[in-house]
């Protein structure tokens, strides 16, 4: 069996804990997709996100708060919707449904604790049926 892919879209603002979820899922034995690394000099930063996009599974956008979801997250979750993929919102719980932008209103929610993003990854897993 395969193991699924995710790419995981988050703000700079979020990086350290957008880092901490990816290798969280490698460990559970997921693929994390992450053109930031996988991006040469000069490379089309766009062209390299769609690529990574349609080689995953499913689309991990990640936001320590619903204002997090203002940025490239908002552009990379469009890409996976026009692409058919399935896209997870990772959002603490303390922040309501309502406060969500509205692109994010029909998006599978994960709430998840910024102390513990390791219990999330394992939440994710789980949806996707690998452990």
């Amino acid at each position: 069996m395969t193991k699924p892919s995710v790419f995981i879209s988050y703000s700079r603002r979020d990086a350290e804990l957008g880092q901490r979820v990816e290798i969280a899922l490698r460990h559970l034995g997921l693929e994390a997709l992450n053109p930031e690394r996988e991006l040469g000099p000069g490379e089309d930063w766009r062209k390299s996100i769609q690529s990574a996009i349609k080689r995953s599974d499913v689309v991990i956008t990640l936001a320590s708060t619903p204002q997090s979801l203002r940025s490239w997250t908002s552009y990379e979750a469009g890409v996976a919707a026009a692409l058919g993929k399935r896209v997870i919102l990772l959002i603490p719980s303390k922040y309501p449904v309502t406060e969500l932008p509205a692109e994010f209103a029909s998006t599978q929610i994960v709430e998840f604790d910024p102390q513990a993003p390791e219990r999330a990854a394992h939440d994710i897993a789980s949806r996707l049926a690998v452990v």
